[in-house]
């Protein structure tokens, strides 16, 4: 897939960096997502402008190894800003002063636990990059993009789908990966509405149960109260689109 020359340097190093140390990184989400739809479908879509990473350790320890690698083999001895670390979830954002517009974030391979609906789950940080992809969200943004460098099992720029996400993209369909889904997580229920209404496809029909059977679940209120600040971050995404309605009927919201 094409990168501008500045991401695929920067990722590079990333990939280089990685291997070196016996890892192994891939761009995962929505970057990925994206270029496939076009790929795939011939959809031109906004430019994503998040860089959404993952390595099988901990991504913290890697990016504090990756600032130095970087600075030692960079041509002008350049590294990158440490923006933000999240421990509690294995999680690190970055900023490449050359790619200000990018939002760059390296995650761990984990699993995570709910001790109850909406809570911010408990992480285990793992080294299977497969086992991560099923704490995800849907299978469309569980596609997995190589950044390591062409020595390794996985060369940059190969397509690695171990959960049948560019089936999904080619059929259209918004698809979870169990059936707990939207109740660990309720945001999530937005989340597939407005990426049904923004890429007008359709929510898998079992999906669709799962979600339905989510919204009518007497707690479901008290979900919304408890996750308000990423519900109202969700709803606002959704009434920017041109067909937000599509999105709020699937929602009950619509008239």
């Amino acid at each position: 897939m094409k990168t501008s020359s500045t991401i695929e340097s920067l990722l590079q190093d990333i990939g280089s960096a990685a291997f070196a140390l016996g890892h192994e990184i891939y761009l995962v989400g929505g970057y990925v997502r994206n270029q496939l739809m076009h790929d795939l479908r011939g959809k031109e879509l906004k430019p994503c402008y998040d860089l959404d990473l993952v390595i099988n350790c901990n991504a913290i320890e890697f990016t504090q190894k990756l600032q130095k690698y970087r600075q030692d083999n960079h041509p002008n001895h350049e590294t990158f800003e440490v923006v933000e670390e999240f421990k509690q979830f294995g999680t690190v954002k970055i900023k490449d002063h050359n790619l200000p517009d990018y939002n760059i974030e390296l995650a761990s391979t984990r699993t995570e636990t709910y001790d109850e609906p909406a809570d911010f789950p408990k992480v285990t940080i793992i080294d299977s990059i497969k086992e991560d992809l099923q704490r995800r969200d849907f299978t469309i943004n569980a596609l997995l993009e190589s950044i390591n460098p062409p020595k390794a099992k996985h060369p940059s720029g190969e397509i690695l789908d171990y959960v049948g996400g560019m089936s999904d993209i080619q059929k259209g369909l918004i698809r979870v990966f169990h059936k707990y889904s939207f109740i660990d997580d309720p945001t999530r229920i937005y989340r597939a509405a407005r990426f049904a209404a923004e890429y007008d496809f359709e929510i898998e029909p079992q999906t669709l149960e799962w979600m339905q059977a989510a919204m009518k679940d007497p707690q479901y209120p008290e979900w919304l109260e408890k996750r308000k600040n990423r519900f109202a971050i969700e709803m606002g995404k959704i009434k920017q689109l041109k067909n937000a309605e599509c999105a709020l009927e699937l929602l009950g919201c619509g008239n």
